[in-house]
């Protein structure tokens, strides 16, 4: 009986990439519902993006002492990036139950409703990361070939985002409470990923510890090519044997539980 479930769960995700054109349509239509009647559309999450780096970057900078051609740009991509995550964990919580209208009155892949998510914060991210080129030019900045590092590593980090998002769906769709604390977590996991402060800060023989939060793995490979690093080979290897090991859980929960969406609604 597992069996049948897992491999209806694999063709539920497969299913899902092959209908892109209905959760890109689904992700963009809720964009438009979002902002409808605003002038400014997304680019307001944009405009209070840049504020928040305009407001910390010089103050957190002079705190710790950064010059801010080192710290704004940090702080910036650190704050973009983590946005894109976070407001990706946090709507994977009613990924399903914001869907119930469909869920309840078409057969469709629950992946895709995961994907509408991903989708979303992706065009969110898109908007975003224009703040960065201004960083740049105000900043005398540049960027190296190592910045295509950053192709590969927004890949990974979109995979590991794939299976958080189905445990996090299922769960939250299954224990309403979950919400509440999800979001509890995401502002606790904030203050301890590198995004106002830099991991060199942490006293001798103390930085190893950032590295035990997966969220900095996840945001430093999108971050570091960006300001001109390359991700250590450990950030890759543990981002990849996450997505793997990840993905098989989320597949499993899938199949074990995928039918019981639509009665939990």
């Amino acid at each position: 009986m597992f069996l049948v479930n897992l491999s209806e769960a694999i063709v539920d995700i497969t299913a899902a990439f092959r209908d892109r054109y209905f959760w890109t349509a689904l992700g963009w239509q809720d964009i438009r519902t979002r902002y409808r009647r605003s002038a400014l559309g997304p680019l307001w999450i944009t405009i209070s993006t840049a504020v928040t780096v305009a407001a910390m970057g010089p103050l957190y900078g002079a705190l710790f002492a950064r010059s801010p051609g080192e710290f704004i740009p940090h702080l910036a991509l650190g704050l973009i990036f983590w946005a894109f995550m976070s407001g990706s964990i946090n709507e994977f919580c009613d990924a399903f139950s914001g869907s119930t209208h469909y869920l309840k009155q078409v057969k469709l892949p629950l992946t895709i409703f995961v994907l509408r998510v991903i989708y979303r914060q992706f065009i969110i991210l898109g908007h975003n990361i224009l703040i960065y080129p201004v960083v740049m030019v105000l900043l005398g900045k540049s960027v190296n070939l190592n910045i295509f590092w950053a192709i590969p590593g927004l890949l990974l980090v979109s995979v590991n985002l794939l299976w958080i998002g189905l445990v996090v769906a299922i769960f939250c769709t299954r224990y309403r409470d979950m919400h509440p604390v999800v979001g509890s977590v995401m502002s606790l996991m904030f203050f301890i990923t590198p995004i106002v402060w830099q991991v060199d800060q942490l006293p001798p023989g103390r930085a190893h510890l950032a590295d035990l939060n997966p969220l900095t793995i996840l945001l430093e490979l999108m971050r570091q090519p960006i300001l001109g690093g390359v991700p250590a080979p450990m950030y890759w290897a543990v981002a990849a044997i996450a997505a793997v090991a990840g993905s098989v859980f989320a597949v499993a929960l899938l199949a074990r539980f995928r039918h019981r969406v639509a009665y939990w609604l």
